[in-house]
């Protein structure tokens, strides 16, 4: 049942079900523990979301191995982020990220704004992405992209693509966050490569570079042709 969609997800269950759900967690039949964080989770939410998780569903409970991220790339995959877990949960009963997935940044000429971030949920992806949580990841995939699409020189870009590329494994019939930075890095080449982010982002990543020229080849030439061939250069440059 991972692979359900959210649509009918919530056609099943109900919205208004699931915040009784919620709301009722107290009396739940399982708890997850992570560091010292343990939170009750009702099994039928765990079964409908992750196979994975399904699994661990004839004890009463489940412990994981608890890691922070706290910005060291090193702390990802192996151990999971107490953070991360509770988002999950969250996301279990009400279908949609928590709050904790925006930040107040600051964009030249337009000040300070609220939007989501890139970090976040590049670390969200890697737990769901473990877990194979179907239904989370492609909300993490939707709100990534609807970002780039809104500002592809988010400040935390750099960072979120070094959790993506060394920490996540997208096989070659899936479109996932590898694919939607490409993608938005490939449509705006031009404007990536006059800026500055452009030299630690490609530099630190040599597999995102081939990407990003994968995606350009694939672009109508109608696009291409805003690109200029200085842009595209540049990046063939790196390998130099």
């Amino acid at each position: 049942m991972s692979t359900w969609s959210i649509n009918l997800f919530k056609a099943h269950f109900g919205k208004s079900v699931l915040q009784q759900l919620w709301d009722d967690r107290e009396n739940a039949d399982f708890e997850i523990h992570c560091a010292d964080q343990k939170t009750k989770v009702h099994k039928t939410i765990l079964r409908a979301h992750s196979e994975v998780l399904a699994k661990t569903c004839d004890n009463r409970s489940f412990k994981l191995k608890a890691n922070s991220y706290e910005g060291n790339l090193d702390n990802l995959g192996d151990g999971d982020d107490p953070e991360i877990v509770e988002e999950m949960i969250h996301y279990f009963y009400h279908l949609e990220l928590s709050s904790k997935a925006r930040v107040i940044s600051a964009r030249p000429r337009k000040g300070a704004r609220i939007e989501l971030s890139l970090v976040y949920l590049a670390r969200v992806y890697v737990l769901a992405e473990k877990y194979f949580i179907e239904g989370l990841k492609a909300t993490v995939i939707c709100d990534f992209r609807n970002s780039l699409t809104s500002n592809v020189f988010h400040p935390e870009l750099v960072e979120a693509c070094l959790i993506i590329y060394k920490k996540t494994v997208e096989p070659a019939s899936e479109i996932g966050l590898k694919t939607i930075v490409a993608k938005a890095l490939a449509y705006e080449l031009g404007e990536v490569m006059r800026s500055r982010m452009h030299d630690e982002l490609f530099s630190e990543i040599p597999e995102l570079t081939l990407s990003v020229l994968k995606e350009v080849s694939k672009l109508p030439n109608s696009c291409n042709s805003r690109r200029s061939s200085s842009s595209i250069g540049g990046l063939f440059g790196l390998f130099d």
